[in-house]
């Protein structure tokens, strides 16, 4: 067989491909619309699950700038030789310290890190940085306690609770704010705000808090292992990541003020020992000096005393001269002794000490600048030397002679004292043995206002000392200053909450692309004629359309209403059955109707199909060689007692099993009692001679088949008839169910088989069905060789759309309009 159709295309199966379905596509897009929404809003409700249930990591930044000159040149103190230069080959170190355990532990001292505080919600756990409503002062004994979560419970606002379980055992102890409390794993004391605290204890009584003691090694790891500090000189970035952006910022701020108080304390070191031991003096000759003032208001108030001889005078103001020089002396040795004792401590760093020198000390300064200038030299060498280099070798020597004669310079410079000293005091005998004529009361008196001004003289010279040194000490300042103070951010760096966002709203769209496009492509029905009439040797005699009322089992309908669509469908079947030409010329007709699998609508077919033959004038009767599992019966609603397979058996004759329905022209026969063996009926001598003595009596002989995709009975049947018609049900049947059309054409040689698509409109054929259809077809046929002739073509046409399915196709009356409500509905279903 021959045919020639033409197929008219969409354009857009003329764009993408023949084998597109526009209209599957729709229905499945249709379908799956509920779906692709649901799974968007599952992604889209994942990902801001996802962002409210992750804790945000929150990123602060703080910036460093190294000065380009020291202050000590801006204020002038650069000539005593306080401050030196920084150079950028230290920057790797100050990053080593910054991040040592020394500026780790100042930080830790600094902020409230080693007891973290918590507040348990109903999903969530909040941290409570600096905002907890009591406070923990722990002292821990045992390493047990680190890390472990202690329940902290307000009774009212003078009491608490506390609980926590370590291994099996559950402890539970009771407090008071502000007093100490004893366990066996740490000691602490609770404290707190009481107008906060009684304002708010209800709240506080429901709430479920606890709080962490950290390990001090632990916490300062964290930080070590997190802060990023990156040089780019001239400036140093610090930044640093936490789940509190309000610690975070506390951390790198405190950082900052740490190092720069720890560099500017390492500068000023050497300075402020001596200021220290100013002061210390300063103190001792005040306290000593108000005891003398004391002693001589007291001595004068008792004794009387008004005023003194001139003699007593002059050699008082002897006296005095003689100390003052002695005070000075003292004041000397002082100086030289504390020279020496920072010489012995510091002998290697000398830039502070040439800068507390006293200039009336010059020989001794010089050499200490010296060595000071001798040891940059030798750190200047050993960048680019080794220790063993000769010129670093002289130098070590040249340094070792300076050190020699510093120390030297220092002793002959303390015998010289001692020898000036011993003659002031030779001198201060021969005074002070004047001094004994006069009387004890007046040289008491004057010995106590003298020693009264020597030690207001040496308490001014220590104040005068002192104002000296602190202004030098106030000229020391870090090289570094802070050019950008960490603040607190808005937003999280992670989860980055706009991209979570973007990719739950875009998984979501491709997730329902992919199960549209895999819903598509596993798709395996026959939708339209088109995949019939492309996948088929068999020609497509007839479309009906879906039948919406219920039927529970298959019925006649073209009598019911002749005007229908579906009877205009068979009539069209019927039609186009008379142009298939047959080597007889017989008015007899015998149509066998047979399907695949059942459910197809083979049993709706044959009755519909013997209907509207009979409607036509023509004498039909319908045959139930269905006999495993028969449905003809359930059609006319009659008894299925006797039939095919009682005469087949000759139990009862032909006649006595012809029932007669309410149609005129219209008669049929049950399958009768089923038989054990189906197959061997069907193929016997008897079924022939059945058939052939009912086409004597009747115009049509429509016989109801088994399905020939389960057993292979219906496959003689199909042979001897007139019309085989072999059903397919749209959004049913599969598309795999044509290969068995084309091995009945081509294998069994069964030329005249023709196709039915039965329920079209049902499911995602409905839009196929609509889309494109409303055309002719035209087919030529050309028969000959297995028939021993040829037979001229023949053509048929059938045409659809145009009208609106959902509302029975057995009334003559328009439609009622559909609701905007039911139009929604209708698309969704």
């Amino acid at each position: 067989m021959q045919e020639e159709k033409k197929i008219i295309l969409s354009p857009l199966q003329k764009l993408i491909g023949s084998d597109f379905n526009p209209g599957l596509l729709f229905i499945i897009i249709k379908k799956s619309f509920i779906w692709c929404v649901l799974i968007v809003l599952i992604t889209m409700s994942s990902s801001l699950l996802y962002l409210r249930y992750t804790p945000p990591l929150y990123e602060v930044g703080s910036t460093l700038m190294i000065k380009p000159e020291n202050t000590s040149k801006a204020i002038g103190l650069d000539n005593i030789g306080l401050e030196a230069s920084r150079g950028n080959a230290d920057l790797q170190r100050d990053i080593q310290v910054m991040k040592s355990n020394l500026i780790m532990d100042r930080v830790l001292d600094k902020l409230p890190l080693l007891v973290s505080y918590y507040n348990t919600g109903q999903i969530l756990v909040e941290e409570k940085y600096k905002s907890s409503p009591f406070e923990i002062l722990p002292l821990v004994k045992t390493n047990s306690i680190y890390d472990l979560p202690i329940n902290f419970e307000f009774i009212n606002n003078k009491s608490f609770k506390i609980s926590y379980r370590i291994g099996q055992q559950k402890f539970i102890y009771n407090g008071s704010y502000g007093k100490k409390i004893r366990t066996p794993h740490f000691d602490f004391t609770a404290n707190t705000d009481q107008e906060v605290l009684k304002s708010n204890i209800e709240s506080l009584k429901t709430g479920q808090f606890y709080f962490v003691i950290n390990n001090r090694q632990t916490v300062a790891k964290r930080i070590r292992d997190v802060i990023r500090i990156n040089p780019y000189t001239p400036s140093i970035l610090i930044s640093f990541q936490d789940k509190n952006p309000y610690r975070a910022a506390d951390i790198v701020n405190a950082m900052n003020d740490e190092f720069i108080s720890y560099d500017k304390e390492k500068k000023t070191e050497s300075a402020t020992l001596i200021l220290n031991f100013i002061e210390s003096q300063i103190n001792l000759i005040n306290a000593e000096l108000q005891a003398y003032e004391n002693q001589i208001k007291a001595f004068k108030i008792q004794n009387g005393l008004i005023s003194t001889e001139s003699k007593i005078s002059e050699i008082l103001t002897a006296l005095n001269n003689i100390k003052q020089k002695q005070i000075m002396l003292n004041i000397k040795d002082n100086m030289l002794y504390s020279y020496q004792d920072y010489f012995n401590r510091y002998e290697d760093s000398t830039r502070l000490f040439s800068g507390i020198v006293d200039v009336q000390f010059s020989a001794l300064q010089e050499f200490v600048r010296m060595l000071d200038k001798l040891q940059a030299d030798k750190r200047y060498f050993l960048l680019s030397k080794t220790a063993n280099n000769p010129e670093v070798i002289n130098i070590e020597k040249q340094i070792d002679d300076l050190k020699l004669n510093i120390k030297e310079n220092i002793g002959n410079t303390l015998k010289a004292n001692q020898e000036e000293r011993k003659a002031q005091n030779e001198e201060l005998t021969k005074y002070t043995n004047e001094f004994n004529k006069f009387p004890e009361l007046e040289a008491e008196f004057a010995r106590l206002r003298k020693i009264s001004d020597l030690k207001e003289k040496y308490y001014l010279l220590l104040l005068d000392k002192k104002s000296g040194f602190s202004i030098s000490l106030a000229g020391f300042v870090s090289d570094f200053l802070i050019l950008k103070k960490a603040e607190p951010p808005l937003s999280p760096v992670f989860p980055n909450v706009p991209l979570i966002k973007m990719i739950g709203i875009f998984s979501g769209i491709v997730i329902s692309l992919l199960f549209i496009i895999i819903r598509y492509l596993l798709s395996s029905k026959i939708l339209s004629p088109t995949e019939v009439e492309r996948n088929s040797r068999a020609g497509l005699i007839g479309v009906i359309p879906i039948y919406r009322k219920p039927m529970d089992v298959s019925q006649l309908v073209v009598n019911m209403n002749p005007k229908s669509i579906i009877s205009e469908s068979f009539r069209s079947i019927r039609t186009n059955l008379e142009y298939i030409p047959l080597e007889h010329q017989s008015v007899k007709r015998l149509i066998t109707v047979t399907s695949t699998i059942a459910g197809e609508g083979k049993t709706f077919i044959a009755v519909n199909t013997a209907g509207i033959y009979s409607v036509a004038g023509k004498k039909t009767i319908i045959l139930d060689f269905d006999l495993r599992k028969p449905r003809i019966h359930k059609a006319f609603a009659t008894e299925n007692n006797k039939g095919i397979s009682t005469i087949l058996i000759g139990k009862y004759t032909v006649e006595e099993c012809i029932k007669h329905s309410e149609w005129e022209n219209l008669d049929y026969i049950t399958s009768g009692p089923i038989p054990p063996n189906p197959a061997e009926f069907i193929m016997s001598q008897q079924t022939k001679d059945l058939i052939e003595y009912l086409k004597t009596k009747y115009d049509v002989v429509v016989i109801d088949t088994p399905p020939i995709g389960v057993v292979t009975d219906a496959l003689e049947l199909m042979k001897q008839a007139d019309y085989p018609i072999y059903v397919v049900r749209a959004d049913y049947s599969n598309r795999n169910f044509l290969n068995n059309v084309n091995r009945l054409v081509t294998d069994n040689k069964i030329n005249r088989l023709s196709v039915v698509i039965n329920s079209m409109g049902s499911g995602a054929s409905g839009y196929s069905y609509s889309y494109g259809y409303n055309y002719g077809y035209g087919y030529g046929y050309g028969y000959g060789g297995a028939y021993g002739g040829s037979y001229g073509g023949y053509g048929y046409g059938y045409g659809y759309g145009g009208y609106t399915y959902g509302y029975g196709y057995y009334s003559d009356t328009t439609p009622k309009p559909k609701t905007f409500w039911d139009k929604i509905k209708n698309f969704f279903n």
